[in-house]
């Protein structure tokens, strides 16, 4: 037990001790590059202007969307949960995202939800654990354009089968959790953002 707490304290100081910048990609960056590299037409009416920003937040979610599907398919990413969904449909919102999230690095992976409670939980944190070896993982796409991803996590404390849909156009996704033994399943929801560290230690 004291083994697996360790476990979980090197995890979490690798993660949280990671700035959110190096987490999340920058939307207003991105826009100011998009403004920087267009033409921007003379004596632009207010309506143009609103059609032009429109079109380029467009463009930057459609940005986002590769980057997280590409990030998903190389296996190496972090879904940033700022909401928690258990299979009673209560919800959790406003979260922490550095403690609620979903991760793979290749093919081992981390699910974890902290709950804003005074339960400690089973990883001390309100919530649960889990790390897991992924295997049997699979891409595809739904007739809307959403992003598919599944797979099954087998780690000592739980087995679990998980599907990821991104959202067409957009890196905002929801991963959703069905252990093997029970009925129930947890749904986390947030951003899917490119993520390796190679420092990150994850013992199925």
């Amino acid at each position: 037990m004291k083994t697996l707490k360790l476990i979980f304290a090197v995890v979490l100081t690798a993660l949280i001790g990671v700035p959110a910048t190096a987490w999340a990609q920058s939307y207003d960056d991105d826009i100011y590059l998009i403004d920087k590299t267009a033409p921007i037409p003379e004596n632009e009416t207010k309506k143009e202007r609103k059609e032009r920003i429109k079109k380029d937040h467009e463009i930057v979610d459609s940005i986002y969307h590769l980057k997280a599907e590409h990030a998903a398919e190389d296996g190496y990413f972090v879904l940033q949960a700022t909401e928690v969904r258990n299979s009673y449909g209560h919800y959790e919102l406003g979260l922490n995202d550095n403690t609620n999230f979903m991760l793979m690095q290749g093919d081992k992976g981390i699910f974890q939800v902290a709950f804003n409670n005074m339960d400690a939980g089973a990883n001390g944190l309100g919530g649960i654990t889990l790390h897991g070896r992924i295997s049997n993982k699979k891409l595809t796409h739904d007739k809307k354009g959403n992003t598919i991803i599944t797979y099954t996590m087998v780690g000592r404390r739980m087995n679990a089968s998980v599907t990821i849909t991104i959202f067409k156009e957009s890196d905002q996704a929801i991963a959703d959790v069905f252990p093997n033994l029970g009925n129930g399943h947890i749904s986390l929801r947030g951003r899917i953002v490119p993520y390796l560290n190679e420092d990150i230690r994850i013992e199925p």
